[in-house]
């Protein structure tokens, strides 16, 4: 693993603010196809295949992952000397909760 370049801020409250934006709007569409995805009006439960349970596992797993995020960025309680190394995990589950969740909804159009 790279260590953080020492000439980068590491202050967390520079980034803050857009990637609370972002995921604050990507949690309320996730969370609004989950919600049309499960009242569908078939009569059917929602998750009745395979592809369906692994649509609904990327879902709810991106999602689990971006209210972590939302909890590291808004904490404030980390080391100052370690602010490189939290910013940068904080950052790399960002961004791979964003990419399960389009992947998930990709899936889910797709399959």
């Amino acid at each position: 693993m790279s260590q953080p370049d020492p000439d980068m801020n590491h202050d967390m409250k520079d980034f803050r603010q857009p990637m609370v934006t972002s995921l604050g709007i990507i949690l309320g569409f996730m969370l609004n196809f989950l919600g049309q995805w499960a009242i569908q009006d078939d009569g059917e439960i929602a998750v009745t295949t395979k592809a369906d349970f692994v649509v609904a596992l990327g879902l709810i797993g991106a999602i689990a992952l971006m209210l972590w995020v939302l909890f590291r960025l808004l904490n404030n309680r980390y080391p100052l000397q370690q602010a490189g190394h939290y910013y940068h995990t904080t950052f790399r589950a960002y961004m791979l909760a964003i990419l399960l969740a389009f992947g998930a909804v990709a899936a889910a159009l797709f399959v």
